[in-house]
């Protein structure tokens, strides 16, 4: 029994259990180990004192009492020496020499307690049958107790209970009679149950200290992690703050800036009315024959660009913002006037061929003044400069190509100019003028609906058509006042 018992269980058994190894890869474990037993050493040593005190007495009258207080003398020289060890150096557990030093100590100690104890087994060995049981089971309780308390530290425990259990063993053994052997096998026996349980103890213990390490490496880092993460968060949480409170100034300095521009636009905006105002009052001042005819052209060629904008040959630029800025240029078509002298512009009768030559120039001469203010002020690609200088120079352009000043035909006329071309005709056909009669508002929409594919582009025409009582409207809401015979208005 006791054969098979050890050689199910030999792979149990290792040199590691008593060499005990110590490095730095299970330093911690090692000293986890050796602090443990260090924290109940004194207990432990004070427990042997008491227990061998109480040996003596009760083996008092069992060996001779000389040999018993020697004994027990020597016994008590040893844990001296391990409680002022104990007591000097119970600190000092932190390196690895350290936990050597305590390893060997321990080691030493226990096997020499041990050994004091098997000695007495042998010594102290009584001949009456009842006292030999008593022995035995004093150093059963022993063993038993070494186990529980010892098992943190394999050598010490090994050391402990091999230095009682085998000396016990043999003395047993040595009486040589059945009952003794009986004894002998049953505490072999038990000396493989309480190795293999004291090994079995120290790996759980062990695989205890191995789990709470891993555990706590494991909380430090999820600590340090969680540190950081809460670093990364304060740290986002203030770049959030930083990033708030500079959007919020950058929001300011938008709506401050915007609120400039657009201050500064609208200064541009009004000095552009005022600018195209100025103008067209210079050159009212040039023509006073012509009354309100800016307000009405203006507002024929807006009626007529709202009517063409979904047209598909329009559509492309009679956008709402390109409708807006023709109603304000058409009143710079006639601002080359300025340029023509009194005698022809004021002329009551019909133009000579030579007059009217210089009168087709004011067309020239609005857009190379237009020209000349781009150029003066570096302005390029002006949309509303360049309708502006179409409209001045082509609105006596003809569809057919016999227009002035240069003879344009059909689509190489700008729609700016074919808007207004039409527009004009309209106001100088229908308005009284110092060289001619007014004609009725139908009889200018005939002769408008005949300079179709001819004066006219063909689908302004149409429009025109469209809008004619519009027309007729704005005619009437802004008609000129009465001219008297030398040419001056009157209240009408």
């Amino acid at each position: 029994m006791n054969t098979s018992l050890l050689s199910r269980h030999a792979a149990w058994f290792s040199l590691d259990d008593f060499i005990f190894h110590i490095n730095q890869a299970n330093l911690r474990v090692r000293a986890e180990q050796l602090r443990t037993r260090l924290s109940v050493y004194p207990w432990l040593v004070l427990s042997q004192i008491i227990l061998q005190f109480l040996f003596v007495i009760l083996f008092w009258s069992q060996a001779p009492h000389q040999l018993l207080l020697s004994w027990l003398a020597i016994l008590y020289a040893l844990h001296a020496v391990e409680l002022i060890r104990w007591f000097t150096h119970r600190d000092k557990l932190n390196t690895l020499q350290d936990c050597r030093d305590w390893h060997l100590h321990f080691t030493i100690f226990a096997l020499a307690a041990g050994m004091l104890w098997g000695a007495a087994t042998v010594v102290f060995f009584p001949a009456d049958i009842a006292y030999q049981s008593l022995l035995i089971c004093v150093m059963l309780g022993l063993v038993a107790g070494a186990v529980t308390m010892n098992s943190v530290h394999l050598p010490s425990l090994y050391g402990y209970f091999l230095g009682i259990m085998i000396p016990l063993i043999l003395r047993v053994s040595f009486e040589n009679d059945t009952i003794h052997w009986i004894l002998t096998l049953m505490l072999s026996v038990y000396v493989a149950v309480v190795v293999l349980e004291g090994r079995s103890l120290n790996k759980t213990f062990v695989l205890s200290l191995q789990q709470r390490f891993e555990n706590s490496s494991l909380l430090q880092q999820l600590t340090a992690q969680k540190a950081e993460t809460e670093e990364a968060r304060n740290q986002l949480e203030r770049t959030n703050i930083v990033l708030h409170d500079n959007e919020s100034r950058l929001e300011q300095m938008v709506h401050e800036r915007t609120a400039q521009l657009r201050q500064r636009s609208d200064e541009i905006v009004a000095i552009k009315d005022t600018t195209i105002l100025a103008l067209t009052s210079l050159a009212g001042t040039r023509d006073n024959e012509t009354g309100n005819h800016i307000l009405r052209t203006q507002n024929y060629v807006r009626t007529l660009a709202i009517q063409l904008r979904d047209h598909p040959r329009f559509k492309y630029f009679l956008t709402d913002e390109n409708i807006e800025m023709l109603f304000k240029i058409a009143a710079l078509h006639d601002i080359g006037k300025v340029g023509i002298p009194d005698r022809i512009l004021h002329k009551p009768g019909k133009l000579t061929p030579e007059e009217f030559e210089i009168m087709k120039t004011h067309t020239t001469l609005g857009g190379n003044a237009i020209s000349g203010a781009e150029n003066l002020t570096n302005v390029r690609n002006s949309t509303f400069l360049k309708a502006a200088r179409q409209i001045a120079i082509g609105h006596h352009e003809k569809w057919d190509g016999s227009g002035y000043p240069f003879a344009l035909r059909e689509e190489h006329i700008s729609i700016p100019a074919r808007l207004m071309a039409l527009a004009d005709v309209y106001d100088a056909m229908s308005c009284r003028r110092v060289y001619k009669s007014a004609m009725v508002h139908d009889e200018v929409a005939e002769v408008i609906v005949e300079g179709k594919w001819k004066h006219f582009d063909p689908d302004v025409v149409d429009a025109f058509a469209a809008v004619i009582g519009e027309f007729k409207e704005i005619a009437a809401r802004y008609r000129d006042q009465e001219l008297n015979a030398s040419g001056w208005k009157v209240a009408a």
